[in-house]
């Protein structure tokens, strides 16, 4: 679950186009032996994290980045405000307005286990439902970005081979990653090994946030295939691999914990992690980029606390790897009315005191509708043991709705790649 911010991002040649997936180039892999059969993991406390303090313009810019969305004004004016010893010093490339906070944030803390290559090296990755590509810090980069990280060296397995001419350039909210592209065997949490499955070795990052995400060692894309930042072609992913030669169903499951240990089920759905219905969806395209491989849907409408339906329809990103829940300002205004004692900082950021009683949200899925619980409209606790970060951040009024880990942390979410839809229940 990638989870952590930046500014400085790479415009990736393929941004802009209109991908057909069935044009797309196919690597030929060693086709599994194994009969098929589901897979389960389990996010693991990642040995090597160390906490930082964030400032919580970073924290607030990081989906815009991501998803390449317009920043509301007061945003993108606090983003601006560099100065010149940041940019010479290399330090943090967004800089906190005044009056701004910081917290301690929690981005890399757990993490799964994925080895590469024979012998296998083993490496704590974070899964990203709001990515494609599979990345991670390489031999191939400086020393100076490598100190403390497992670093994965294709020259040290027996299976590896570099993929000629084949390129990567990733961009996140917390940054970018650019390099080449290696084939080697990939297994994650001993489960399955896919040989020839792409590996995009890092040779540098561009922007400082994922050089200060400390214990991380790379980065596992589970959207659809089409969105592989790998460029003259670009390919599929590891996902798509174990739907075509393991899983029974093509589908994955996301069951988040708000300060624990997750879990995501491969090729099953797991009827004790949710409670009533599942409520189904179609992904749609995004209207900006319709060949995208994002996990992007439709709502009906909403009503917040006790009050009515509004019956409006909004598209809306579902991303695992995003710290925030945006919502377009009418529905944040209205949301925060209702918090006692809410305010915005200078940027825009939405706080209150923790002593406050938070409003439920209730979303609509067709005719049906989903809440989800006060408890998981709270970020995270500002330092001063007062206040509190919300999770609920404003976009401009036309933008797109993003659903990010706090919410996510009370729904159980199907990705079913195989119908090209997603399911949303209730948390047992």
């Amino acid at each position: 679950m990638a989870f952590i911010t930046t500014v400085l991002f790479w415009i990736c040649a393929l941004c802009f186009l209109e991908i057909d997936a069935q044009t797309l180039p196919r690597v030929a892999l060693k086709k599994g032996k194994e009969p098929r059969r589901p897979l389960s993991f389990t996010q693991t406390r990642n040995p090597n994290w160390v906490a930082r303090q964030i400032p919580v313009t970073t924290i607030y810019a990081a989906p815009f980045l991501k998803h390449h969305l317009r920043m509301p004004e007061p945003l993108q004016e606090a983003v601006n405000e560099l100065t010149t010893s940041d940019i010479s010093n290399r330090s943090s490339l967004i800089h906190e307005r005044a009056n701004g906070v910081k917290t301690t944030g929690t981005n890399g803390l757990y993490t799964f286990p994925v080895a590469i290559g024979n012998p296998p090296q083993t490496f704590n990755i974070m899964f990203d439902t709001g990515s494609g590509d599979f990345w991670v810090w390489s031999w191939l980069m400086p020393q100076t970005l490598t100190a403390g990280r497992n670093v994965y060296n294709g020259s040290k397995s027996t299976e590896s081979a570099r993929w000629n001419g084949q390129s990567f350039n990733v961009q996140y909210s917390r940054g970018s990653a650019y390099g080449l592209v290696w084939q080697d065997t990939v297994t994650v949490n001993g489960e399955y090994p896919i040989a020839g499955n792409p590996v995009e070795c890092a040779q540098n990052l561009g922007g400082d946030n994922l050089v200060a995400l400390t214990g991380v060692d790379g980065i596992m894309g589970l959207n659809t295939w089409i969105n592989d930042s790998e460029y003259p072609a670009p390919q599929q992913t590891w996902l798509s691999y174990i739907i075509d030669q393991y899983l029974p169903l093509p589908l994955f499951t996301v069951a988040l914990v708000r300060g624990g240990v997750g879990t995501m089920d491969f090729g099953k759905i797991d009827t004790k992690k949710y409670t009533g219905n599942i409520l189904y969806t179609p992904v749609v395209p995004l209207a900006d980029w319709p060949g995208s491989g994002y996990w992007l849907v439709n709502w009906s409408g909403y009503s917040i606390g006790r009050g009515s339906f509004n019956n409006s329809i909004s598209q809306v990103f579902v991303d695992s790897g995003c710290n925030l829940v945006l919502l377009p300002q009418s529905m944040t205004n209205k949301y925060y009315a209702q918090v006692k004692g809410a305010w915005q900082q200078s940027n825009g950021f939405w706080m209150f005191p923790c002593s406050s009683t938070m409003p439920t949200f209730t979303f609509g899925i067709g005719n049906s509708r989903l809440t989800v619980g006060a408890k998981n409209m709270v970020f995270l606790n500002v330092d001063d043991g007062v206040n509190c970060l919300g999770a609920i951040q404003q976009t401009e009024e036309d933008s797109y709705v993003l659903i990010g880990a706090p919410w996510l942390e009370g729904l159980f979410v199907v990705h079913d790649y195989g119908a090209k839809r997603i399911g949303f229940a209730a948390r047992t």
